[in-house]
């Protein structure tokens, strides 16, 4: 902190050496760039396979992510376009949010709807094709092709950078579907209920929240009991 107090200092009294300061610090990333990517290629090919299989072990977190996904489906067709909507899988339900969340009672009919029908056998609406564990299976894509260039060709370059994050995304969508048919999700929801909706209480008690986070939240409950952590962005 008093390092970058002091460079903060000497930029302000003399702002011509901004210049030399960004080359430093642009030349110092690019150098630690290589190394960044092979730490984080690493790290996510053994740890995003360990959180799929850990999702996969429990059937009530991947039912009500299959829910998640049905409501975001029909408030989705509902309107005709896609919506900026987030979600979240819990043990016992699930959490939705976003600036273009429609009223709780909206939200709450769409929810029972996609019960109503993934019930009777509509369950392609379990999967979404914005679901975050799409986005898991790009990185963890992105991250094996880049560590099978780096030993096949012991070099890291930019060809090789920019060739995995093709690969990556051109496998991403179809992988990521299958993650979320066969682990992520569980359309089968005959044995459950949903509940209940319930708004996100106002933080630290500001009324004045809602002009810096617009985004609403709401959790629906479901039959599925016990305690969980939530898991994955719809």
């Amino acid at each position: 902190m008093p390092f970058l107090l002091l460079l903060v200092m000497l930029l302000v009294i003399f702002p011509y050496l901004i210049v030399p300061v960004m080359v430093f610090f642009g030349i110092g990333i690019l150098f630690l760039l290589p190394y960044v990517l092979i730490f984080n290629s690493f790290y996510n090919v053994f740890t995003i396979p360990w959180q799929i299989m850990k999702i996969a072990a429990d059937k009530r977190i991947r039912k009500n992510h299959s829910l998640e996904h049905a409501t975001v489906n029909i408030l989705e067709q509902r309107y005709g376009r896609p919506l900026r909507i987030g979600g979240l899988a819990y043990s016992n339900g699930f959490s939705i949010s976003g600036p273009d969340l429609p009223s709780p009672y909206e939200v709450l009919d769409a929810a029972r709807e996609g019960h109503y029908r993934m019930a009777r056998g509509e369950t392609y609406l379990a999967v979404h094709p914005r679901c975050g564990t799409s986005m898991a299976a790009a990185s963890f894509l992105f991250s094996l092709v880049f560590i099978l260039v780096l030993i096949f060709f012991h070099h890291i370059s930019l060809l090789n950078i920019i060739l995995a994050f093709l690969a990556a995304n051109l496998l991403a969508k179809p992988f990521g579907k299958i993650l979320q048919k066969f682990f992520t999700t569980y359309p089968d929801v005959r044995d459950m209920d949903v509940l209940d909706i319930y708004g996100k209480p106002t933080a630290f008690g500001f009324p004045f929240e809602i002009m810096v986070n617009p985004n609403r939240t709401y959790f629906i409950r479901t039959t599925a009991g016990g305690r969980g952590s939530w898991f994955f962005l719809s």
